[in-house]
């Protein structure tokens, strides 16, 4: 197995396991903090694992991300799109639906996918723009380590969260 394929088995098993922790969630069960206030609550961390995902592979690409292409902020109710999420303001974000926050996951998924599939090893190494202003560059493999290691923390995250809210059935 290359590292490519490697790396989209692995979003596949991430990808499984937050789609059976939110089967079942309503609206108010995306937007609950049950650590309390300032906590993330499970839409945010879905919508963030998937805009990091868009924005990371965008930027790689050259392409528009997912998100601004098809309009996702104006499908999550936000109208202004120039918001820094901060502690104090993630229990703002509206998730709408599970439905539509899997539609987002999935859009982006499709792209990831696509992108991953057309890599040889030697595309792994390639020099990119760091993701952050003024760090040094990052290779291809780094930033899709990068994307791995957020959707793993965040998959797992909001199956505790559903754990403690819904209580176990995720799995």
């Amino acid at each position: 197995m290359n590292a490519a394929d490697f790396f989209l088995a692995a979003l596949d098993r991430a990808e499984a396991t937050l789609k059976r922790s939110l089967d079942g969630l309503e609206p108010a069960d995306l937007r609950a903090q049950p650590a309390g206030p300032g906590s993330n609550p499970i839409g945010w961390m879905v919508m963030h694992l998937t805009r990091v995902q868009d924005n990371v592979l965008s930027r790689v690409q050259g392409k528009e991300t997912e998100w601004n292409e098809n309009g996702w902020a104006a499908k999550f109710g936000i109208s202004d799109d120039s918001v820094q999420w901060t502690p104090d303001n993630v229990h703002a974000f509206d998730p709408q639906s599970v439905e539509t926050l899997l539609a987002f996951y999935d859009a982006v998924r499709e792209r990831t996918g696509a992108f991953a599939a057309s890599l040889s090893e030697a595309d792994l190494d390639a020099e990119h723009p760091s993701l952050r202003p003024g760090a040094p560059p990052m290779t291809l493999g780094t930033m899709l380590a990068l994307i791995l290691g957020d959707n793993v923390q965040h998959v797992g995250q909001v199956a505790f969260l559903r754990g403690v809210i819904k209580g176990q059935g995720w799995f």
